[in-house]
């Protein structure tokens, strides 16, 4: 009894299916129904239906989207770029601060160094020299420093 019940539901589900499978036709006025509208009617191949459906009418939309699409992937790059760029004027900015760390260390360095020179004539000579060594660290580290700002200033231009 279980195996005809069980054979009677999957019959019934089977003449369903086939059932469900109708044709569709377009009429002239642009209403689709189940019956021809006329002896000359052709059903609509829906064999495409759930992939890709494409009439000669949407090639007009396509065209906009197409369009639409290439401007969404240039917006997509130009943000993508102008990341990068950030990024890099940040990366710019953290070798800037510590270009000038480094300099103000060593500048601290000589100048502690130069506290136990004795007050005759070698030790003037030698903070005289801690003095010339601290300017060429000043004189060294402030080029470094302008060419990160040109290189900042130059990204900052080339960012939209």
């Amino acid at each position: 009894m279980k195996h005809l019940t069980i054979f009677a539901l999957l019959a019934t589900s089977l003449l369903l299916a086939f059932s469900a499978q109708s044709e569709v036709y377009r009429c002239a006025d642009g209403v689709y129904q189940a019956d021809p509208c006329d002896e000359d009617s052709k059903p609509v191949d829906l064999s495409g239906v759930g992939s890709v459906v494409s009439t000669v009418d949407n090639s007009a939309s396509s065209a906009v989207q197409s369009g639409v699409a290439t401007e969404k992937k240039g917006e997509i790059s130009n943000y993508i770029r102008n990341q990068q760029i950030e990024r890099e004027i940040q990366k710019l900015e953290r070798r800037r601060d510590r270009v000038m760390q480094d300099r103000d260390n060593r500048i601290s360095n000589l100048r502690n160094r130069g506290r136990w020179a004795n007050d005759n004539l070698a030790g003037a000579t030698w903070q005289q020299s801690l003095a010339q060594e601290m300017t060429a660290i000043t004189q060294q580290a402030d080029t470094e420093v302008s060419t990160i700002d040109r290189q900042i200033a130059q990204l900052k231009t080339d960012r939209r």
